[in-house]
């Protein structure tokens, strides 16, 4: 097929030989709008061509597909109008800045029959597919808690917050591996260099008294990607930022009993030396690059949906809304 690549900044960049490498991609277009990038990228890709207007795309009949890996606040119309002309659509996450504006992509996606897909690229990563075994297959138990910290200095953005830029990683794996929305948020966040929030800490409560845990922050001296997730049976520990063992499993917890001659419960605890667990390390970008020329090929739901999107832009709104009333809690419908 012949797809168009919308927006040729960092992520696009990283989206380029990835679209090139795939077997199931005949030609690459690329449109940014502006015209310095367009100048640097075909000398960078001189196989990559280079049109001067979206018209030209939406209105090539040879193009099957369109991505768009533009600032939040475009994606909605530039998706759009893709759909409208009958183009299936892959987005950079956020799927869009408004709960609204998601809905609509889906229903038209839907109405058209079109793939519509975001970019939720940390689901597609080797040992978030083996957590999601591992929680499916019930050896954690019933879950207790999740607590996960994505944070890095920098880069400070202007049009979203670090919620929408980080906290949708996040967001998107417990989705993933969860499988429901929470049944309510709550979030706190501080802006200390511009007007958007740039560290966050927020709680999503799930069913079953099921809670998670996530703190975000452009400006940690450190680099940190790190999930925890606490079951009745086993706990997990995946550290992004270890050089290996990234993935453990721990045969431990706490267990309690009723006592025989007191009221009190036992309480003992169980501590063992951690087991590490092997996954699939094929690059995240090409496996998402795959999914969505394949859903195309095979008129299939990807992994990452634009359900999933509108999941996620419902979540984020509701953290919004919290972080406007200094943490209260604010329930999902």
């Amino acid at each position: 097929m012949k797809i168009a690549l919308v927006g040729l900044g960092n992520w696009g960049l990283r989206l380029i030989p990835k679209l090139f490498a795939h077997p199931g991609v005949e030609k690459l277009y690329g449109y940014d709008i502006d015209e310095s990038k367009n100048s640097h990228v075909s000398g960078e890709f001189p196989e990559l061509t280079i049109v001067s207007d979206y018209d030209m795309i939406l209105q090539n009949a040879e193009i099957s597909a369109v991505v768009v890996a533009t600032p939040a606040a475009s994606h909605y119309m530039l998706a759009r109008l893709a759909l409208e002309s009958q183009k299936h659509v892959l987005v950079e996450k956020p799927l869009t800045n408004s709960v609204a504006d998601a809905e609509q992509l889906v229903e038209l996606a839907r109405h058209r029959e079109l793939t519509l897909m975001v970019d939720h690229i940390t689901v597609y990563g080797g040992a978030v597919r083996a957590l999601k075994r591992i929680v499916d297959a019930d050896e954690l138990g019933e879950l207790l808690y999740f607590d996960s910290v994505r944070a890095n200095l920098g880069m400070l953005q202007s049009d979203v917050n670090v919620i929408w830029d980080l906290g949708i990683h996040e967001f998107a794996v417990l989705d993933y591996l969860i499988g429901e929305l929470p049944v309510a948020v709550s979030g706190v966040g501080f802006s200390r260099y511009g007007k958007q929030e740039e560290i966050a800490y927020v709680t999503l409560y799930f069913n079953n008294d099921l809670v998670a845990h996530v703190h975000v922050s452009w400006v940690s001296p450190i680099k940190i990607r790190r999930l925890i997730a606490g079951g009745r049976k086993k706990m997990i520990v995946f550290d992004d930022a270890r050089a290996k063992g990234k993935l453990e499993v721990f045969d431990s917890g706490i267990d309690v009993s009723a006592g025989k001659r007191t009221e009190r419960p036992i309480i003992s605890y169980r501590r063992t030396a951690p087991r590490v667990l092997e996954y699939d390390e094929s690059e995240p970008l090409a496996l998402m690059v795959d999914t969505f020329v394949a859903s195309i090929n095979a008129r299939s739901a990807p992994l990452t949906s634009g359900e999933s999107g509108l999941r996620m832009v419902r979540v984020l709104a509701a953290v919004e809304k919290s972080l406007k009333h200094k943490g209260s809690i604010v329930p999902l419908d």
